[in-house]
């Protein structure tokens, strides 16, 4: 019984390993200025980006050129890896699916 309990244990600490594990790419483009980390703003817009083979290719649009409204001159990019990104990633680590989540602030 307690090698089961070891391959139960090594299983689950192999899918947690996996769906953090990664190397993403956003491309952050658009006509905005890019502001210092350091600025505060309100939020405008975010997005999930998802990506296979653990970050290394995207699976659909990782840019944030549409993201970015015309109307603003100055923006904050964030990117973050949130909970429900991890949940995702323990559901879906045989697919080797990935996700990150981009989030734009407007800086006045």
């Amino acid at each position: 019984m307690t090698e089961m309990k070891r391959l139960v244990s090594l299983i689950l600490l192999l899918a947690v390993t996996l769906s953090v594990a990664g190397c993403f790419t956003i491309r952050v483009g658009g006509k905005a200025e890019l502001a210092p980390s350091t600025e505060e703003g309100t939020k405008v817009a975010h997005k999930r980006c998802w990506y296979a083979l653990w970050g290394l290719v995207p699976i659909g649009d990782n840019s944030t050129d549409s993201l970015i409204p015309e109307t603003v001159k100055k923006v904050r990019v964030e990117t973050k890896y949130t909970v429900p990104d991890f949940l995702i990633n323990i559901f879906t680590f045989i697919l080797t699916i990935e996700t990150f989540t981009v989030e734009i602030y407007e800086v006045k």
